[in-house]
């Protein structure tokens, strides 16, 4: 999902009206792209712009709006796993509308034991996109940032590999932070920010910096409410997203619910997940494995994306048919 697409959806939450009005038009743009991509007449060219791929599956923390089960079996991706990604964009042309590679999904991107020879790994293949003239996709690294530490970071940063690193800083107030992120803690975090802001002004003052930040209500989807101290690391990112509290697709209880039966979703028309094992999930919001819909190691991307479990989502979601989906019966937000 495109930037100004996410911050329209922020700003259309606490507007009833918009927000429907938001929902009919995915609703018609996912019918045009549809018969564009899918449709009997439609382009061998895949609607994919965007993989999220999950170095590993799981997390330092324990966020308390968080979908992700840390009971589960924690798995990491191997070098074979992300060599295979690269290698199907690379050699397959139908996927060139891919622009942006995202390094988080549920775990947290860190926490990968050999994260550096995968961080590497990418380097590598930026180098044999650029020596055969094909545009490499923007690499974006969102974390939540505990454990980029100064070493880390600058040898993270002196790589050159990322285009983008985000950071999760929700709540406003460093108590609230502490309070919705447990596990996390504010001063470190803080100082961990800082430190890669000054570290990108030496190193790759083109680095680009963001933060995502969720805001309770009532408090307004911007900064001049914050405490100060959370307000100056805002103010240290190039960009911020305010957004409100969503339920992971329904899986989490946030308080209030409005299902939506509504056609078509953003999220699976332009995205793909890649997981640590290889499996391929259709959305961000699977942080449990739920969607799965087939493994890279198994078979051609291309043969994923077009594969009958992946085109059952899509058929069934143009249909206005969600609720026979058990990822996307209760999910409200895309």
């Amino acid at each position: 999902m495109s930037k100004i697409t996410r911050k329209l959806k922020s700003y259309a939450a606490d507007k009833p009206a918009l927000w429907s009005s938001l929902k009919k038009a995915q609703e018609w743009k996912y019918d045009i792209d549809y018969h564009t991509y899918y449709g009997k007449l439609g382009t061998q060219t895949a609607s994919t712009t965007e993989i999220n791929v999950e170095f590993c599956s799981n997390c330092n923390l324990r966020c308390s709006f968080c979908a992700l089960d840390h009971s589960k079996p924690k798995s990491y991706m191997s070098v074979a796993v992300l060599n295979r990604i690269f290698e199907c964009l690379l050699a397959d042309v139908r996927f060139k509308r891919v622009n942006t590679i995202n390094l988080h999904n549920g775990g947290e991107t860190l926490m990968h034991p050999e994260r550096m020879k995968l961080f590497k790994r990418i380097a590598h293949y930026r180098n044999l996109f650029a020596a055969v003239g094909q545009p490499f996709p923007k690499i974006v690294l969102l974390t939540n940032g505990m454990l980029l530490r100064t070493k880390l970071a600058e040898e993270l940063i002196s790589l050159k590999v990322l285009d983008e690193v985000g950071f999760s800083l929700d709540g406003g107030s460093p108590e609230a932070f502490e309070a919705l992120r447990v596990n996390a803690k504010w001063e470190r975090f803080a100082d961990n920010v800082r430190n890669v802001i000054a570290l990108k002004k030496e190193i790759d003052p083109q680095l680009k910096t963001f933060g995502i930040s969720i805001i309770p209500k009532p408090h307004p989807l911007n900064n001049t409410w914050m405490d100060p101290d959370f307000k100056a690391v805002t103010e240290l990112l190039d960009s911020v997203e305010y957004r409100r509290l969503h339920d992971w697709g329904g899986q989490v209880d946030i308080g209030s619910k409005s299902v939506v039966n509504k056609k078509g979703c953003s999220m699976l028309m332009r995205q793909m997940v890649v997981l640590p094992n290889g499996d391929v999930s259709v959305c961000c919001n699977d942080l449990n494995s739920q969607g799965v819909v087939g493994n890279i190691l198994e078979e051609e991307l291309y043969a994923i994306y077009k594969g009958e479990q992946r085109l059952r989502y899509v058929r069934l979601l143009k249909q206005g048919r969600k609720s026979e989906l058990e990822l996307c019966k209760n999910c409200v937000s895309f």
